[in-house]
């Protein structure tokens, strides 16, 4: 399917994410904090991204703002963090998708399958879909 990379600093969140990709199809590499993510995302441009918002060392719309100018493929953030208002600013930053914990792994299965049939973002504008 291609590359995904995990920016996630809960190890448990982590690990699920990286087996719910590999059953999709994707070589994923995994990173704890949001600088550990960038270096990956700029050694290894992946086709797939997933952001959570939380992370130790920087919020994850920071990496997401970073990243977008760097990557071709999809941007999605993962936050437990509900607001209508929290998804805009993920949407604002550069993501394709906003989705929220917790989430079962088919349906974040099903969630990507449909973000990563869409064409990726180009014109710098917030995609109207995100849940």
């Amino acid at each position: 399917m291609g590359t995904a990379v995990v920016i996630e600093d809960d190890d448990d969140i982590r690990q699920l994410l990286e087996v719910v990709l590999g059953q999709e199809g994707y070589a994923v590499t995994v990173a704890a904090t949001g600088t550990e993510g960038l270096d990956a995302l700029r050694a290894d441009p992946p086709d797939l991204t997933l952001v959570d918002v939380g992370l130790p060392d920087m919020e994850g719309y920071e990496v997401v703002r970073t990243a977008r100018p760097l990557l071709s493929g999809h941007i999605v953030m993962l936050s437990a963090r509900s607001q209508a208002s929290d998804a805009q600013l993920g949407l604002e930053a550069g993501a394709d998708a906003y989705l929220t914990k917790p989430f079962r792994p088919r349906q974040l299965r099903e969630s990507l399958r449909e973000i990563v049939s869409r064409p990726v973002r180009s014109d710098g504008q917030a995609p109207s879909a995100s849940r």
